[in-house]
């Protein structure tokens, strides 16, 4: 065993270090991968000892390994839960949690419930996420019914899953019985949810949990009013969470009201997210639990204890991470002085932006869900078309590559005239604001390049319920 000699750091790096020794000593797949990278486990003594450690992704730890050699002492019994991901970004993988991922989960959790006055308010929380394989059901069920245990005792959970009409007959039969309602899903699920929802749902006081996808102001803005809560956007809160280990961080009063500064001041746009507050998630994190750096090319790496310990983890995230006086800084900078307030000492923010791995190749630019989801969320739309939407490759008969765009409708809806022509354009500028690639490429080939959008009935096959949105495919 390496001899360690005695450091004196703040508790934050203290335990990401004691996570770094103790997976060199006892995770076959990292003690082989830090020993082939030439790695001295006893000379990393300090955080940036730690910082220059070689990353560990997908591809050259995960699945270059075994699942018990991912372990410590290759213990697979460590595992108590196995989920999967969605697959959106390649072939699914499993990912094991066990007591501390659901430790851990369930402070959050109760955090997040907790400034919406569960810990005095009979609460029902409807789990929309799909349930089976994948992450997100289990690991939001797992966490509220253990709530009790951390001073929540009048949280009841219900799990409809993604079928919408489930959902609405659990929260218009049960939530009656309820202080308050929390709807938790994927935001168009939930969003289908409401859209259509008589008062037996609507009449209700309604909170959303969101996961899996970003979502704009004017989302939260549409959905607030389809809730009849118009203006309280503190009602809405978006999780970043990954298959990967879980909650990442979550959104608070703070970062949803610095977010929505930033709409309305450039500069304090282009500090804080690089121009993209419109599309950006920005939440606070815990770094006691989730240590996240950013790397020279804006790629997130995560360190998170687990049964499957991950040490400085990069996946394709692309984002920043400040500290709660960057971030007070910059808003007291651009004349915003609200107190920025968070949840513990170990508070820290994070600013996802997108990932390198969900985009479509047309033309060899880089086309990326953001800008579109964007585009389709404000108010213009909103009274005709759901948000939903799935870009699609395609081929005229000359075989010249095209890019479609299909959209779904809300059940019901009157379509206004020029109604295409107007999302197009809009889409097209969103696109073209976001990506200098799409820029040229549109200045290049003109029209060729703009998406061609159709219109789909709400219970279009494109749109049936899925696990996850499915944003793109072949035509």
């Amino acid at each position: 065993m390496a001899h360690y000699a005695p450091v004196t750091l703040e508790p934050e790096s203290r335990w990401m270090l004691d996570l770094f020794r103790s997976s060199v000593e006892t995770v076959p797949a990292y003690r082989k991968v830090m020993a082939d990278n030439g790695v001295k486990p006893e000379e990393i003594r300090t955080v940036a000892d730690f910082a220059a450690l070689p990353p560990v992704t997908k591809e050259n730890y995960l699945t270059a390994f075994d699942l018990n050699e991912l372990m410590p002492n290759s213990d697979i019994t460590l595992v108590g839960t196995w989920s999967t991901s969605s697959g959106s970004s390649g072939r699914p993988s499993f990912w094991g949690r066990g007591r501390l991922a659901n430790r851990q989960s369930t402070r959050l959790h109760a955090r997040i419930l907790r400034k919406w006055g569960a810990a005095h308010r009979s609460t029902l929380l409807v789990n929309c996420f799909a349930q089976g394989d994948w992450i997100a059901g289990s690991y939001t069920f797992r966490a509220i019914a253990e709530l009790a245990e951390y001073g929540l005792p009048l949280v009841g959970v219900v799990n409809p899953g993604i079928d919408v009409e489930a959902a609405r007959r659990d929260i218009a039969m049960l939530g009656r019985y309820y202080e308050q309602v929390v709807i938790a899903g994927y935001p168009p699920s939930v969003r289908d949810i409401l859209d259509g929802a008589g008062s037996e749902v609507l009449d209700q006081n309604l909170r959303l949990l969101l996961a899996g996808e970003s979502i704009t102001e004017d989302w939260r803005d549409g959905v607030l009013g389809m809730m009849r809560q118009s203006g309280r956007v503190d009602d809405v809160c978006l999780i970043y969470g990954t298959a990967d280990f879980g909650m990442v961080g979550y959104e608070t009063p703070s970062t949803i009201a610095l977010r929505r500064r930033a709409h309305a001041d450039s500069k304090l746009d282009a500090e804080l997210f690089r121009g993209e507050a419109a599309t950006a998630t920005f939440v606070e994190i815990d770094s006691s639990m989730r240590y996240a750096e950013a790397d020279s090319t804006g790629r997130l790496i995560f360190t998170v204890d687990n049964s499957m310990p991950l040490v400085r983890y990069r996946m394709n995230d692309e984002g920043s991470v400040f500290t709660v006086a960057e971030v007070a800084a910059m808003a007291a900078e651009h004349g915003h002085r609200t107190r920025i307030r968070v949840d513990g000492p170990d508070a820290k923010f994070v600013v996802l932006r997108g990932r390198r791995d969900v985009a479509m190749s047309f033309y060899a630019v880089k086309i990326y869900p953001e800008p579109i989801r964007f585009a389709l969320s404000g108010p213009t739309f909103s009274s005709a078309a759901t948000g939903r939407f799935v870009a699609v490759r395609t081929h005229d008969e000359r075989l010249r590559p095209g890019l479609g765009l299909r959209v779904q409708l809300r059940a019901g809806a009157r379509v206004p005239d020029g109604f295409v022509e107007v999302m197009r354009d809009r889409v097209d500028a969103a696109m073209v604001a976001a990506s200098t690639e799409y820029r040229e490429l549109r200045g290049l080939i003109g029209d060729v390049a703009a998406p061609q959008v159709t219109l789909h009935e709400f219970d279009s096959p494109h749109f049936r319920n899925a696990i996850k949105d499915i944003w793109q495919e072949e035509a």
